[in-house]
């Protein structure tokens, strides 16, 4: 048999690559799709390592001037702080937050019932049973407590693996930047320089807001009576880390106790907590925020919600940092790079730091 080898004309290559460029798309979204819990696995060990190299720059500007021993002192106070916070939450308030948690379903089904009796309450009910992934609101969270097991185990591999990769970075952005075609790769490392600032800003003022609203949560119902204010203004603060969604459930457990309780308990606690969220949207987030990425609140909830369908409770937690992750994705690929924009503000041009060690040059 004679003649030339089958070559593809100009047309047919054209759309071979549209339908290549198509067959890797839908092959990269299945993979999302099934392996959704490894990958917020793989992104909480991303945040982790963020955290245990800011805590290592803080040292470092703190006058420990070996970076490898500001980083092991950093990942030994995280690691302090966490089994301090597991400390609370277990030993000194275990049995209030237990009997707490343990009721939390019920109340959370009384008032899903008491929202769903008028059409804006019902849609309310819908949207958050959908951030809790199709079931309702009271079988999640029961669902999410009693796989207390499952969660430890899961923030070991996070742990684990963000210390893995706080300890060698850099061959993690080089396999990135490698894998990107080579006309991109200048906007993959720009890139990376800025998602990793904006996410050590974002956990910064995470952290920062944490503390602030465990004392003021904690005062507050304090003011009101409760008996738990303590451990009620420790779950409120680390409520925190999750925009929105996170304080409204964690203010369930203590309506739901002063309601028990009866008398003007009710009505303080209410008191309380539109004091904190006043003091919270007027005082503390501007402040908190003005050197982070302003994402709208809008879309910061609509996000929540929809990684929550998509990835679950869990998905909830990590709702936050995947916007910050795709807000300057966004910015810098499509808004710059694509389009040319220039001047679109995401997150404050700090300079990068000048040693070679840090974590936004690895």
């Amino acid at each position: 048999m004679s003649g030339a080898p089958f070559r593809p004309g100009p047309e047919d290559l054209r759309s071979l690559r549209r339908l290549g460029w198509t067959v890797l798309v839908i092959g990269v979204l299945l993979i999302i799709w099934r392996a959704s819990d490894l990958l917020l696995l793989a992104f909480g060990s991303v945040l982790g390592a963020v955290v245990f190299r800011s805590a290592g720059r803080m040292l470092q500007k703190a006058g420990i001037g070996n970076w490898n021993l500001a980083l092991g002192l950093g990942i030994a106070l995280v690691l302090s702080v966490l089994g301090a916070m597991g400390y609370l939450l277990t030993v000194q308030f275990g049995s209030e937050i237990g009997g707490m948690l343990g009721n939390l379903p019920g109340t959370l089904a009384t008032v899903e019932n008491g929202l769903s009796t008028t059409p804006v309450g019902k849609a309310v009910v819908q949207a958050a049973e959908a951030a809790a992934g199709g079931s309702t609101i009271a079988d999640r969270l029961g669902q999410f407590f009693a796989g207390a097991g499952e969660f430890l185990v899961n923030l070991v591999i996070v742990i684990v693996g963000a210390l893995f990769i706080a300890g060698g970075p850099g061959s993690y952005r080089r396999g990135i930047i490698l894998l990107t075609p080579p006309p991109a790769r200048a906007t993959m490392d720009r890139a990376l320089d800025k998602v990793t600032l904006a996410l050590r800003l974002w956990l910064k003022a995470k952290l920062i807001s944490m503390v602030l609203m465990s004392v003021i949560i904690g005062g507050s119902l304090w003011w009101a009576g409760l008996d738990s204010w303590a451990a009620l203004g420790l779950l409120g603060g680390l409520s925190e880390f999750v925009p929105y969604v996170g304080p409204a459930i964690a203010m369930l457990p203590s309506i739901g106790l002063a309601a028990a309780a009866g008398g003007d308990l009710l009505w303080r606690t209410v008191v309380a907590y539109l004091a904190v969220r006043v003091i919270e949207a007027w005082m503390l987030t501007p402040v908190i925020n003005r050197q982070v990425v302003h994402i709208p609140p809008a879309l910061t909830l609509f996000t929540i919600l929809g990684v929550g369908a998509v990835f679950g409770v869990y998905g909830v937690f990590f709702a936050g940092a995947l916007l910050v992750v795709a807000f300057v994705g966004v910015r810098e690929f499509y808004l710059r790079d694509t389009l040319g924009e220039e001047g679109v503000p995401a997150i404050p041009e700090h300079p990068l730091p000048d040693h070679p060690e840090n974590e936004i040059r690895q």
